[in-house]
């Protein structure tokens, strides 16, 4: 058994770091950190993160979908194809580590923990790494408005923040 490809999937399978490198006039850079991944994925929008983090969920199946997609045609859907993850030791450190690879890189970091991908959706808690501030989410949008308005925030922009309690 190749212990490298076989890794148990647990809890912690679900934990993701995004770091955003750059945001300026809406426009976003950033790294996503998985201990299935064996390097950063870098994505230049939230939708390029957001489909690599349903990607390693599908390819796990966990959290395990509540609904599948429908596909017409004779192609068929089957993303768990899709990511030949691996298990790279040094990223699983990474990960664990609170310390970023490139101290002072990241504009801000989020730890993202997706539960549950039910209503076509997902839900979990975000924590905004800089401010020690978690809120949970019950879809993407929301994950994505409250780490729209954290980099905003960053910007000194005049918004709401509703990370404050």
């Amino acid at each position: 058994m190749d212990s490298e490809k076989n890794i148990l999937v647990t809890a912690t399978s679900i934990q993701m770091r995004a770091e955003i490198v750059s945001f300026s006039n809406n426009q976003l850079r950033g790294l996503l950190f998985n201990r299935f991944l064996d390097t950063p994925f870098e994505f230049v929008c939230f939708l390029q993160m957001i489909e690599k983090m349903e990607e390693i969920f599908d390819t796990k199946g966990f959290p395990e979908a509540f609904m599948t997609p429908r596909v017409f045609g004779a192609s068929g859907y089957n993303s768990r194809k899709k990511l030949e993850v691996g298990g790279n030791t040094e990223m699983k450190d990474a990960m664990n580590s609170t310390t970023k690879s490139d101290p002072g890189s990241s504009k801000c970091t989020f730890e993202i923990t997706v539960k549950f991908r039910q209503n076509a959706t997902w839900q979990g808690q975000i924590l905004w790494a800089e401010k020690n501030l978690k809120r949970n989410f019950r879809s993407v949008l929301e994950m994505l408005k409250l780490m729209d308005e954290a980099l905003a925030g960053s910007e000194e922009r005049d918004i709401t923040v509703t990370w404050d309690s």
